[in-house]
């Protein structure tokens, strides 16, 4: 039995991060329902709700589920390969990312910086320009990001090879083993992120950094012009924020591959038996072929800026973007393959794991829509897009809420309620299902995104949004309660 120094080595900073992603999630998600309340009773002001839209767009993503990620794959990286999950890397890497959200947090709320969550040229400079907010609030909230971008493109990938190739196994430390070396659920859905994120990052962190110095008057305001070119900076930015969104949605993938084998039924009723998915090697493919047409999928983003975009790069992208569905395609059916072939126990991991890849799939139609070019000139300004990249968020959290509350004992020391937990999954894929289907409905119905107040009357879209949104934050409570008590327990 491992001691409880030689756990901490594991869990340490793992739990902090997760429960730093909660409390990340719950302060953007107090300030999502608020917008949403805020379009029925129009109580906010047009520069708080964009206030809110910006800090909700930026915290969501990355003090919640990257933040949530990052802990919870250097722990599974940490417990299957028998190392210690600390050092410099590990620690640089959760002080740099919350670091940087607190500077977000006061670029926002005390210099009133509101860009929403896209940061395309030249929204974040034009504020200044305008009177909006000051110059010191645009370089609080540059460096946040600088900050951000520093942990996603290199210490968290860095950590994680650090992890799996570095270092000395200690047996001590193996609770669970992967089946071989490079397999779907272990090492192959992590090199993506590792190998792909930090040389695409690499130009808007260049570009990134080159604004910050400029602004903080260490190198010519002159020298950054280059950057500043619309085309210069767009490309590099949504080269850098797709792929980040793809690895995630990989890592999530190869969660679901490592959830799934743990919980069949055939491992449950015997000994000695390993577990594996349907097919190693289509979930290989599927890994592979999925990251490969990832990487060339990103001009779907720039359709609608036909000044800069070529031709045949928009071809491109919409090609790619729909070869990434056969990647999801082999992954449905191997996942369902074995849940048919070996059957699947129920349990909160199982359920969350499940979940979650359903959605996943069901956002992938929309997501589909989004990539073809004729139809993102329809839909690409309006809510259906805000569809898209609410429930891609929502389904990878929700894999991911299945991998905490397969560690659940091991981070907080205490056994899930299942009851709660069960209850916590469900209503919480409901209410991304019924987010989703109103909020591609307004999409639809031509509602643009980011507006306020809404331009088009959508009542019936509104209300479905606080219904659902209301579903969800229960959830969430639901959630927290039983952590609280596991941690009031330890």
């Amino acid at each position: 039995m491992l001691s409880q120094i030689r756990l901490e080595d594991l869990t340490f900073y793992p739990r902090l991060m997760v429960l730093s992603a909660i409390a990340w999630f719950f302060a953007g998600g107090v300030a999502g329902l608020t917008m949403v309340v805020a379009h029925l009773t129009g109580a906010l002001r047009v520069p708080d709700y964009n206030m809110l839209l910006t800090f909700h767009g930026l915290v969501m993503p990355f003090g919640g589920l990257f933040q949530l990620m990052m802990g919870l794959s250097l722990l599974r990286a940490g417990f299957c390969y028998g190392k210690p999950v600390k050092g410099v890397l590990v620690r640089a890497a959760y002080i740099t990312l919350n670091l940087g959200l607190i500077l977000l947090l006061a670029g926002i709320f005390a210099f009133q910086v509101r860009t929403s969550y896209t940061l395309m040229f030249p929204l974040p400079a034009a504020g200044v320009f305008k009177g909006l907010w000051p110059l010191e609030g645009l370089i609080v909230f540059v460096w946040g990001i600088i900050l951000i971008l520093a942990v996603n493109i290199a210490l968290y990938p860095a950590a994680l090879a650090r992890l799996i190739f570095g270092g000395k196994t200690q047996e001590a430390l193996v609770l669970e083993r992967f089946v071989g070396t490079i397999n779907p659920s272990g090492m192959a859905s992590m090199l993506p992120y590792i190998f792909i994120i930090p040389p695409l990052g690499s130009a808007i962190t260049i570009g990134a950094l080159t604004i910050g110095l400029a602004l903080l008057g260490i190198i010519p305001l002159s020298s950054a012009g280059w950057v500043l070119q619309p085309l210069n900076f767009n490309y590099p930015f949504w080269i850098w924020a797709h792929n980040l969104m793809e690895a995630m949605g990989i890592m999530a993938l190869g969660t679901v591959y490592w959830l799934t084998p743990r919980y069949t039924a055939v491992l449950g009723s015997s000994e000695g038996v390993e577990p594996r998915l349907y097919s190693e090697k289509l979930g290989i493919l599927a890994i592979i072929f999925y990251s490969a047409a990832a990487v060339m999928a990103f001009p779907h983003h720039l359709f609608t800026m036909p000044t800069s975009q070529p031709v045949g790069l928009s071809y491109t992208g919409q090609v790619a973007s729909w070869l990434t569905g056969f990647g999801a395609a082999f992954s449905v059916f191997n996942v369902l393959a074995t849940a048919y072939a070996f059957g699947l126990r129920l349990t909160p991991a199982s359920l969350a794991a499940m979940l979650g890849f359903a959605v996943y799939i069901v956002d992938g139609f929309l997501a589909m829509q989004l990539g073809t070019i004729g139809w993102a000139y329809r839909l690409h300004g309006t809510y259906a897009v805000t569809a898209h990249l609410m429930t891609i968020l929502l389904a990878v959290s929700l894999v991911w809420i299945g991998a905490l509350y397969h560690s659940y004992r091991l981070l907080f020391g205490t056994d899930v309620n299942r009851r709660l937990a069960y209850i916590h999954i469900v209503l919480t894929a409901v209410a991304a299902l019924g987010l989703f289907y109103f909020m591609a409905f307004m999409g639809g119905s031509g509602v643009p995104r980011r507006a306020y107040p809404l331009p088009i009357a959508s009542d019936a879209g509104v209300l479905g949004l606080v219904g659902f949104g209301a579903i969800l934050a229960a959830a969430q409570t639901i959630f927290l309660f039983q952590l609280f008590k596991s941690l009031k327990a330890t």
